[in-house]
């Protein structure tokens, strides 16, 4: 009698278990999959302006608030590479031979 118990009482919180899991790991993937957008109506341009200083060995990038009020700026940047003939150049040209080090990018 005591072991049918002990087997009841383990099947129930295998089971609380389980529910648990599913539901962190369904909020954990809500969460990390949420996208925001920022939409604002603004009069016109806020001045601001996006600066990337490079001098050979080093790349400065900044924004340059040139209005009145004060402006929040965010920068996102990704590493991009590609490699062959005409990698960095020739953009436009549907034939250029360059493939992009990581794919999709």
């Amino acid at each position: 009698m005591q072991s049918k118990r002990k087997k009841q009482v383990s099947a129930v919180v295998a089971a609380v278990l389980v529910m648990v899991i599913a539901l962190t790991g369904t909020y954990a993937w809500r969460s990390i999959s949420q996208t925001a957008l920022n939409e604002a109506a603004s009069g016109g341009n806020p001045g601001g302006r996006l600066h990337d200083d490079f001098n050979g060995s080093n790349k400065d990038i900044y924004v340059e608030n040139f209005g009145d009020i004060p402006i929040f700026a965010r920068i996102q940047l990704r590493e991009y590479m590609e490699t062959g003939k005409d990698a960095g150049i020739n953009k436009d040209d549907p034939n250029r031979d360059a493939t992009p080090v990581l794919a999709g990018t």
